[in-house]
């Protein structure tokens, strides 16, 4: 697959609303940039609606680093949590060391059972590294959409996200109709964990269905809806609003 436009690199942004039984309970926007080499993103989520009634949450998140055609390689995450502790967490990938340093203030009172292993720390995507790994593959990595997994450490939890195509589907997008790769996403616990955190045999069993959009343009599979569905309830998150700009512009 070959990037029609946008080769030297691009600004983009991504606003998404999620709902639960037609009722909308989350926020999101995904704003970054991406040049030949490098990479940003930076994600805000906020509860809104009957969720913001339940339950609070606000956060944003940072990340940013450097690829090659195999692998995304973040530099610096940080994330802060807008609720009453106020936490934040900062992460400092050091490739001379291959270590990964994590600050979490204030601190957390337990790093799962078996925590995971600086290994396994250092060799994976933190969350929003994850997302740009499974956007770029097919054009900017040389791995195939939605095949393999990405493992991910979240400064706690240590896991994989396993991906498995599942066909195709016409969904619509911005007022049209486009095909979009169906890919099933299973969360799949590997270290870091608490045994009430870990997910029960439903759970485990049931993937998030992630609808990917290519975009040979700007050389991206862009996730435009995903759907999660266990028992009677069903998430929906999907993409309100999309923009694209050469690197560097004003969005």
């Amino acid at each position: 697959m070959t990037i029609a436009n946008y080769e030297k690199g691009m600004d983009f942004d991504f606003q998404l609303k999620g709902y639960v039984f037609g009722l909308r309970i989350i926020r999101a926007s995904f704003i970054g940039s991406l040049s030949e080499t490098s990479y940003a993103l930076r994600a805000n989520l906020k509860t809104a609606g009957l969720a913001a009634l339940l339950k609070k949450l606000e956060i944003w998140a940072t990340t940013d680093g450097h690829y090659d055609r195999n692998n995304l390689l973040p530099d610096t995450h940080i994330q802060q949590n807008l609720d009453k502790k106020n936490r934040r967490v900062e992460m400092n990938y050091d490739y001379t060391a291959n270590k990964v340093n994590v600050d979490i203030n204030p601190p957390i009172s337990s790093q799962g059972i078996p925590p995971a292993s600086p290994a396994e720390r250092f060799h994976s995507d933190d969350a929003l590294t994850a997302i740009m790994n499974m956007m770029m593959r097919g054009y900017r990595l040389d791995e195939n959409p939605c095949e393999g997994g990405v493992k991910v450490f979240d400064s706690k939890q240590h896991y994989k996200l396993r991906m498995e195509e599942d066909g195709t589907k016409r969904l619509k997008v911005d007022g049209e109709q486009v095909q979009t790769l169906r890919c099933n996403v299973y969360y799949e616990p590997i270290s870091g964990f608490d045994p009430e955190d870990l997910p029960n045999e439903e759970e485990a069993a049931t993937p998030v269905k992630v609808y990917f959009m290519e975009r040979p343009d700007v050389g991206l599979h862009v996730p435009v809806r995903m759907t999660y569905k266990i028992s009677v309830i069903t998430a929906v998150i999907k993409i309100t609003d999309m923009a694209f700009k050469p690197l560097g512009s004003s969005l």
